[in-house]
């Protein structure tokens, strides 16, 4: 599986769930313990969260099934969603 390059201060898009709205946000530390290496995020709404480096995808497909990737990433998936609406509008 492809390794997603993370450092502080990257921007990333957090796809949310049932009980947690998505929202774009900052890699403000990652830290090791004895327990493994944490990213610990600030959202741009102010919420805070830690999560392990493994639970960012590199692609972003569009489903609950990658909800951590970085804002590029993300960028580059609405970018091909509007190319394809774009060429199928240059058919009508």
């Amino acid at each position: 599986m492809e390794k997603v390059e993370l450092y502080t201060g990257t921007r990333i898009y957090y796809g949310g769930d049932m009980a947690n709205l998505p929202d774009f946000g900052t890699i403000t530390a990652i830290e090791k313990d004895r327990w493994g290496v944490h990213c610990k995020i600030t959202l741009d709404d102010g919420r805070k969260m830690t999560i392990a480096p493994c639970l960012f995808s590199p692609k972003y497909l569009g489903h609950g099934g990658t909800r951590f990737v970085t804002e590029a990433a993300y960028n580059d998936y609405r970018e091909e969603q509007f190319a394809g609406f774009r060429k199928f509008a240059a058919r009508i």
